[in-house]
């Protein structure tokens, strides 16, 4: 007998408290280390303090977005872990998921974002480290048409052991009929995290993930750590490695996730807009609960969509988890591939005009409005061979599928 899903989507995986202080700084600088003096004294802004991580920068945003969501999630019982809590009370009500544990702290980041200078994170991954298969809500997720998982790869026992804890959550909530996404992020190299052997592990993980949605660069680190490193290490300044990566190498990767198993692989390409690739329609047909409703519209596509034109620029952090939130709160209402694409644009474009991962969001229909207005993306252009540009999309050499109306 057919489950009675009274959920939409359960976002899971690591929780954090993040703290985002204002530089009051006139103009861009030019180095980070004009600013960040040893001895100087620097006066800042407001410190923005919001529940983080992907569970709430996707999962709240894709509640705010009107879709029925719950939260899974692992906090300590400490004073960040409180202010997590009091922050969702306040802002969203009450998550039955989010488990307060003693003995554990409560994992944080501090979001460094100078005008001028790329955003990095100074990172603390807490009770994560210890979220487990006993941590999930296995009756959330069997009441959900959709769980969405964030950031393994900042959770420790997880992706130990050639990640067996997490190929044991998908592997649960595949046998309870419920869709899988994964997001993926890019772990400390340095540390324990950047040893581990990626590739291994994600060949656990994909064929138990119905909808992949990582950025290019975490994808291209996993799948080719020594053609990464090797772009890491020649670039000048204010270069991320996603400025080097060439068309043919990220749709190499949409390949890559689609043949390791994947339906849907929606790789975010930040300023670049966003890529996708989708497997034939009998692995569609396999989706769970939130398959495609049109799977001649789904099924063996590629796409690259454009970033919109955003108002001002303030800042990307959770930009990311935003357009996660776009795609997956259209294509739960059953949605066309090209529409779940401007969705998820449309989301990340909004989310940067804001410090913070949240406050971009005033409901589904203010992105539609937006979205009918006609709202233009930014010029870009693909020049490689059998690329062609259409209805706003650039369309790839493996795009067979049927156009939305």
């Amino acid at each position: 007998m057919e489950n009675n899903r009274d959920i939409q989507i359960v976002a899971a995986g690591h929780t954090c408290l993040d703290l985002i202080p204002a530089f009051t700084i006139e103009g861009k600088v030019a180095k980070m280390t004009d600013v960040l003096v040893p001895g100087k004294m620097i006066n800042m802004g407001t410190c923005v303090v919001v529940g983080g991580g992907p569970v709430t920068n996707a999962g709240v945003s894709i509640r705010r977005l009107g879709v029925k969501t719950e939260l899974i999630g692992k906090i300590g019982n400490d004073d960040f872990g409180v202010q997590i809590l009091n922050w969702y009370e306040e802002h969203e009500g009450h998550f039955t998921g989010i488990k307060m544990v003693d003995g554990e702290s409560t994992s944080y980041t501090i979001a460094i974002c100078i005008p001028g200078i790329d955003r990095f994170y100074l990172h603390h991954c807490g009770a994560n480290d210890t979220f487990g298969y006993d941590d999930m809500d296995f009756d959330l997720v069997n009441r959900a048409e959709l769980m969405l998982f964030g950031y393994p790869p900042w959770m420790r026992k997880l992706y130990e052991n050639t990640g067996a804890e997490l190929t044991k959550i998908l592997r649960k909530t595949v046998e309870l009929g419920t869709t899988t996404a994964l997001d993926l992020s890019l772990p400390d190299m340095d540390s324990y995290a950047g040893q581990v052997d990626w590739k291994a592990i994600l060949t656990n993980w994909i064929p138990l993930t119905d909808i992949m949605v990582p950025s290019a660069e975490e994808i291209f680190y996993f799948l080719y750590r020594e053609k990464f490193l090797e772009k890491k290490a020649n670039l000048g300044p204010k270069e991320s490695v996603l400025d080097h990566m060439t068309v043919v190498e990220i749709s190499t990767l949409g390949d890559d996730l689609i043949n390791m198993g994947a339906a849907i692989a929606m790789v975010k390409c930040g300023h670049r807009g966003l890529y996708i690739r989708t497997a034939g329609q009998e692995r569609l047909k396999k989706m769970g609960a939130a398959r495609c409703a049109d799977p001649e519209n789904w099924a063996h596509r590629e796409l690259w969509f454009p970033v919109y034109q955003e108002e001002k620029f303030v800042g990307a952090l959770g930009s990311g988890d935003s357009a996660i939130a776009g795609f997956l709160s259209a294509f739960v209402r059953d949605h066309t591939i090209e529409s779940c694409l401007r969705y998820a644009n449309a989301a990340g474009s909004m989310n940067v005009t804001v410090a913070d991962g949240l406050t971009w969001n005033k409901g589904f229909d203010d992105l539609t409005r937006r979205i009918q207005a006609g709202w233009q993306t930014k010029e870009m252009k693909i020049d490689e061979k059998d690329w062609a540009y259409k209805r706003q999309f650039w369309v790839g050499p493996n795009d067979h599928g049927k156009w939305e109306e």
